[in-house]
């Protein structure tokens, strides 16, 4: 079993016999969001290879929250930081 279906087991809710299937995948993107922010210098595909799941799944969670992160080792704005 992934991570990515271990987080989403883990967030389901059971109503009677019924799975709520949006409420679990919208907690299990938001651990992965949480995973995206807190490691800022690991690839979307070290991210899915850590959770079992594919590199897409984790841009398309990082689109849906906006996150942006930097591009490259020679992008403008991380010189700016190493300043």
């Amino acid at each position: 079993m992934s991570r990515y279906a271990e987080i989403k087991d883990a967030t389901a809710e059971v109503v009677g016999v019924r799975l709520v299937r949006k409420t679990s995948t919208a907690r299990a993107h938001e651990a992965i969001r949480d995973l995206i922010v807190a490691n800022p210098t690991h690839s979307y595909q070290q991210l899915a290879d850590l959770l079992g799941c594919s590199r897409w799944l984790i841009y398309r969670v990082a689109v849906e929250f906006g996150i942006r992160r930097l591009r490259g080792a020679g992008s403008p704005s991380r010189r700016k930081e190493e300043q």
